[in-house]
């Protein structure tokens, strides 16, 4: 009953906020020369549109001016890559949320680099997001109205609480949520427990806490009956082969890679074991780039520079989201590159508090995603009590202080917290900023 319920509840749910998904279908299907037409047309589309706007930058109002889309293959390795310092600068999304008559919504990333980048989504991309997270499930092997257990985070730990509607909402879903901020033997058994009740089952997470639950599911000689687990994929960090191999020694399904990130949904899915990641074209358009912004050859690690067909809000064209990545040369064609073999991304760790209990690194991005006075954060652990907070920004009100280092203390437990605000936060020798750096205690 509840199954059937859930079924009805997602037709409904994908009606009302997402977008259709048949060119998703449909443009692999297509010759890799209709494809790079399709692509150019969509690309133009974009330029012509962002070219035109207010706070268009020079080089997007000069390539507005193409007629044909196949003019713009030659001149798009010369457009500027936009990064996220060009975004905060620029393209600040309350302005353009109040500049453009465009309905969406603002958000921020949780920052795995210490330095959130902070957007706007126009309703179709919000529609595109929603229709991203279905297609590639279905994809992976969900279906609607199974269960899922997803380990993510409990937002009551960075001070927010979940509306009564969203709990509804999850529930006609059939979404279970586990606190993944705080991973303990509780935590394996909540999702044991779920898997048994609800099996066939989905798991979702990020990479550490699936793995931390997996590891405690073997040593602990735990047992899920065969089939319980129906698929499950990771998110928000790399997934290694040795991640896979002890979730699969642990529930019997395999753990696919759905990379993606809040500013772009999901750019690219592993869709069977040992598969590539394949691009969510013609939805998005992918370059691999070297230090110099120039294509690098097929199979060479490069930055990965993302364009968005659909986003009107944000301009995400070139966007440098910060990830390096190759393809193979069996994965690129005229219409440019069609899957990923691998990402050579950040994985965020965890770090044991004073009390035994494991914390995700990612609950600093959460929190500080929350916090819109903070436009750079690093955290510096020195043994399992002390917490050091190095902070860019505007500064906090002592009130605004108190309660979030109450927060803080009520999450770690015993421990100190300081907070300092600072001009720069020191990078690594790579110029990279650090989320968590670990100190002797």
């Amino acid at each position: 009953m509840m199954r059937a319920l859930s079924r009805l509840w997602w037709r409904r749910y994908l009606r009302r906020n997402g977008r259709p998904v048949d060119e998703l279908d449909r443009f692999p299907r297509l010759s890799p020369v209709d494809q790079q037409r399709e692509l150019a047309q969509r690309l133009l589309a974009q330029i012509r549109y962002f070219g035109n706007r207010e706070d268009a930058l020079p080089e997007w109002r000069e390539a507005a001016r193409i007629r044909e889309p196949e003019q713009l293959w030659r001149l798009w390795p010369d457009l500027p890559v936009v990064n996220k310092s060009l975004l905060e600068s620029r393209f600040e999304p309350g302005q353009i949320q109040s500049r453009f008559p465009l309905p969406g919504r603002r958000d921020a990333t949780g920052g795995s680099t210490g330095e959130p980048v902070r957007f706007f989504h126009d309703d179709a991309m919000l529609r595109a997001g929603v229709a991203l997270g279905y297609y590639t499930s279905l994809r992976m092997g969900w279906r609607p109205g199974m269960a899922t257990i997803c380990v993510w985070g409990s937002e009551r730990d960075i001070g927010k609480a979940m509306r009564t509607r969203v709990r509804l909402h999850n529930r006609l879903l059939r979404t279970y949520l586990i606190d993944g901020y705080r991973l303990s033997d509780e935590t394996v058994d909540r999702v044991v427990t779920l898997a048994h009740r609800h099996r066939p089952v989905a798991v979702y997470g990020f990479t550490t806490m699936l793995s931390y639950i997996a590891e405690r599911v073997l040593a602990r000689g735990l047992r899920l009956p065969e089939g319980a687990v129906k698929t499950a994929w990771n998110g928000g960090e790399m997934l290694y082969e040795e991640d896979v191999a002890t979730f699969q020694k642990a529930f019997g399904a395999t753990l696919l890679n759905r990379y993606g990130g809040r500013e772009l949904s999901t750019m690219a899915c592993q869709f069977e074991s040992g598969g590539p990641l394949w691009v969510m074209r013609p939805w998005l358009f992918l370059e691999i780039v070297d230090q110099r912004g120039r294509p690098v050859s097929p199979g060479e690690a490069g930055r990965l520079l993302w364009t968005s067909t659909i986003c009107r809000g944000t301009p995400f064209l070139r966007y440098d989201i910060e990830d390096l990545g190759a393809s193979d040369p069996w994965l690129e064609d005229e219409s440019g590159i069609r899957g990923i073999r691998q990402i050579h991304g950040r994985a965020a760790g965890l770090v044991e508090l004073a009390d035994g209990r494991k914390v995700s690194n990612l609950y600093w991005n959460h929190f500080f995603k929350e916090c819109p006075e903070v436009r750079q954060f690093q955290v510096i652990v020195r043994g399992p009590r002390s917490f050091r907070l190095l902070l860019k920004g505007a500064g906090f009100t002592a009130e605004r202080e108190g309660e979030l280092l109450h927060i803080l203390r009520n999450f770690l437990g015993p421990c100190s917290v300081t907070i300092e605000w600072v001009e720069e936060i020191p990078r690594t020798r790579q110029g990279k900023l650090v989320q968590v750096v670990r100190e002797p205690a």
